[in-house]
């Protein structure tokens, strides 16, 4: 005679980050500190050739080229740090989310326009630690996690929303 065996059916098990939250945050900074150095390399090699033939009829001003330079400069860098730090998270083993906090960081910093100032510099330098923070699997479950991807995706458009209010007020 046959005996039956029992059926053991495999539950979905909510599975924590593979790293300890110091280790996200370390990570983070090293991904920050990648992308700074990629972008920064965009900006020197497209100052030298894009911004050159984009700025060349640029009229107004005291000296209009310099001027359209900079400005070219600053958007190739914003860019450049947000396209770079795609392969640094990819790389690292960080997830998808940590970009899209970064993504947020930054859209609320370039919006504040206050580069200038202390406090603008201190935040930009919390800001790895602060999304490896808030984008990391704590295990709360389920309910937990969608509500903190939600959270994300909501400062997403905020930030978004903000850079549109910033570049409608200033631009």
């Amino acid at each position: 005679m046959g005996r039956r065996r029992p059926r053991v059916q495999a539950s979905a098990v909510e599975t924590v980050d593979f790293m300890p939250v110091s280790a996200r945050v370390a990570w983070s900074y090293l991904a920050a500190v990648l992308a700074t150095v990629g972008a920064a390399l965009l900006v020197v090699v497209s100052n030298q050739t894009l911004a050159v033939v984009a700025c060349a009829a640029a009229t107004g001003g005291d000296d209009p080229v310099t001027s359209c330079k900079l400005g070219y400069a600053i958007w190739a860098g914003v860019a450049g740090f947000l396209l770079c730090l795609i392969p640094a998270v990819l790389a690292l083993k960080l997830d998808w989310w940590l970009w899209a906090a970064m993504v947020a960081g930054l859209g609320f910093l370039v919006a504040a326009d206050a580069v200038d100032r202390w406090w603008w510099w201190a935040i930009a330098a919390l800001m790895p630690a602060a999304a490896a923070l808030v984008s990391a699997n704590w295990g709360g479950g389920a309910t937990v996690r969608r509500g903190q991807l939600a959270l994300l995706v909501l400062l997403d458009v905020a930030a978004a929303a903000a850079l549109i209010w910033w570049w409608f007020r200033y631009v």
